[in-house]
């Protein structure tokens, strides 16, 4: 490990513990006041990765917090986050479904969901409602807000125990019946430029292979064969939108644990925030959000709902952001959300990386 490069245990505030370990983990870089160099940090994370620490802290801790590391920047980020994920030989994730707006930055860097500041997201696991899901989500923040814009944190393994204990029927009813969660995605309209823009031809939403010039059928045929990646439930609506169905689970088993991951408290909490909650389900900002269904396609009752939202809200931990830090996060046992900012910019980085293998199994 780079010897240029020192870390000390940085207390957290609002940090929780579960099963004895801290909720998340975070460390301070540097403790003798220089800022390591770009590439002295990579060096340390790469050889961090490498030794199996990181994937250890993870797979304990949830999410881990390096604060410290200079040169904040895009390109920063990409060297750090390739460097600590590459040297535990793991791979970038593809994107395929996207329901939002990002922008590629640097080699395996977007920017965060591009919604207006006035936007809350909820706590969820990132792309838990799909079929396809990445392993790990790393954050970066390359702009401190002034005000709010905190990212809020969440165990899923916790969300798991506290819904099973107060609305086991659901858990048992749930694990029986199955999800469907349903997507709406637009065909191609003017952006306003405000937006969050995305519509099904999108490079990270089922746009990968089109060309300029493709005609309708052919833009069509290479989108359901991107579709078909996650599911064959699709159609084609009336309004030229694509209507696409994921079935999936509610929990699966993460190293032994019950897991709590399936985007439910995210949608249903989007929705609510979007008042969106009866047919035709369209939000305030023009957007259908279809609520999430039993398998067989009849409705989950609200109560339940209502009350994995607010269990959500009250397990989540508003991560404070200081310009630099990288938040790893496990994204198969960490739910992740954010807050509204005001008086200045936020500029938050990602980085998606794949599973690794015998990590979760099915409940």
């Amino acid at each position: 490990m780079d010897q240029s490069v020192t870390v000390q245990p940085l207390p957290l505030t609002g940090a929780r513990e579960w099963k004895g370990k801290p909720f998340p983990v975070a460390f301070q870089v540097d403790q003798a006041n220089r800022k390591p160099s770009v590439e002295e940090g990579a060096r340390f994370l790469k050889a961090f990765a490498a030794s199996g620490e990181l994937t250890r802290l993870l797979q304990e801790h949830g999410g881990v917090v390096f604060r410290g590391f200079g040169s904040p920047s895009a390109d920063t980020f990409s060297k750090l986050v390739n460097a600590a994920e590459r040297g535990r030989n793991n791979t970038p994730y593809q994107q395929v479904g996207l329901a939002g707006k990002r922008s590629i930055q640097a080699p395996e860097v977007f920017t965060a969901n591009e919604g207006p500041e006035t936007q809350r997201f909820f706590l969820h696991n990132e792309y838990a409602r799909y079929t396809r899901y990445p392993g790990f989500i790393h954050f970066y923040c390359e702009v401190k807000p002034v005000k709010g814009g905190e990212s809020p944190i969440g165990n899923s393994l916790e969300m798991f125990e506290r819904i099973n204990e107060e609305i086991p029927e659901f858990v048992e009813e749930v694990g029986k019946r199955g999800l469907s969660m349903t997507q709406i995605y637009p065909a191609p309209y003017e952006n306003d430029g405000k937006s969050n823009y995305f519509d099904y031809t999108g490079v990270d939403t089922f746009g990968h292979t089109l060309q300029p010039g493709d005609d309708e059928e052919t833009v069509r045929r290479k989108v359901e064969n991107q579709v078909r990646r996650l599911t064959d439930d699709f159609e084609w609506l009336e309004d030229g939108s694509i209507k696409v169905v994921q079935h999936v689970t509610a929990a699966n088993r993460y190293l032994g644990f019950a897991n709590w991951f399936n985007g439910l408290s995210g949608r249903h909490g989007t929705a609510t925030f979007m008042n969106a909650l009866e047919p035709p389900y369209i939000g305030t900002d023009g957007k259908t959000y279809p609520p999430a269904r039993y398998t067989d396609g009849t409705e989950i009752p609200r109560k339940y709902l209502d009350r994995i939202l607010e269990i959500s809200r009250e397990l989540e931990i508003p991560f404070k952001w200081e310009t630099g830090d990288i938040l790893f996060v496990d994204n198969l046992r960490t739910m992740h959300g954010r807050a509204p900012w005001s008086d200045g910019p936020r500029k938050i980085l990602v980085s998606m990386w794949d599973v690794l293998p015998g990590t979760v199994e099915k409940y």
